[in-house]
């Protein structure tokens, strides 16, 4: 589940000159946003402005006080003003390792007998933040052993923080590896593959990883060839992940 709104840009009907980049409005989005801005004097070009500065998410407060309670508590089942944040719904939309990242931010005080402006910001800026937090991206894969996730993780500690962003776009299976040289280094890890001989241990792979699937059509895959060792590892391995 994508938090269109919030972790991206606004798409509302507004004036020509106020108009914000386009996206996709989850269903009720709309309306939800003109509702919990009536008491800020609706949607004006200072709102405008403010909204766009609310969406980069300042760790202090929030630019629009008390919008992300009115915002939550009026479209989402995962919070409601007074209960505050629904553990089970928050790992079913978003995964074990979100909640339990953010599960001290989500959950009521002590003292607390009902949520607030400030607890329904503060949680709900620890989920979008680590919405696209590549090492929560690879512990949320599926069908990824744990041993098989704790060599991805070294192996992106190993990189230059700035390509840690790219670990997305693995899920696109590009032509080209995002991160170079990363699926050869967790490959390497594992020992999957025999450099060698250049034979791939496809069985423990499909064990740790899931891939290549049982019946899929590989033939090919160990033959392919690149400019370089972890190009050729890549292409290779790529191969066995989308084969069918």
């Amino acid at each position: 589940m994508r938090l269109l709104l919030l972790a991206t840009c606004l798409c509302l009907t507004v004036p020509a000159s106020l108009q914000l980049p386009s996206w996709t409005l989850l269903s009720g989005e709309q309306r939800t946003i003109e509702k919990c801005l009536r008491s800020y004097g609706g949607l004006n070009e200072e709102n405008a402005g403010r909204l766009e500065r609310y969406t980069q998410w300042s760790d202090s407060s929030e630019e629009l006080p008390c919008f992300t309670q009115c915002y939550l508590n009026d479209l989402f089942e995962f919070y409601h003003d007074q209960a505050g944040f629904d553990e089970r719904r928050i790992r079913q939309h978003f995964g074990d390792a979100v909640f339990e990242a953010c599960k001290e931010r989500l959950k009521l005080g002590a003292d607390q007998k009902e949520s607030s402006c400030e607890h329904a910001y503060a949680g709900f800026h620890c989920i979008v933040s680590l919405e696209n937090d590549p090492f929560i991206l690879i512990e949320k894969m599926p069908n990824v052993t744990r041993s098989a996730k704790s060599a991805m993780k070294k192996c992106l500690q190993q990189v230059d923080q700035v390509e840690w962003s790219r670990i997305g776009d693995y899920a696109q299976f590009p032509l080209t590896e995002p991160i170079p040289c990363f699926t050869r280094c967790f490959i390497s890890q594992m020992q999957l593959f025999d450099e060698r001989t250049r034979r791939w241990r496809l069985p423990a792979m499909r064990q740790s990883l899931g891939v290549p699937l049982v019946g899929a059509h590989t033939a090919g895959c160990a033959q392919r060839r690149a400019r370089n060792p972890c190009a050729t590892i890549y292409q290779q391995f790529n191969c066995y992940v989308v084969a069918v």
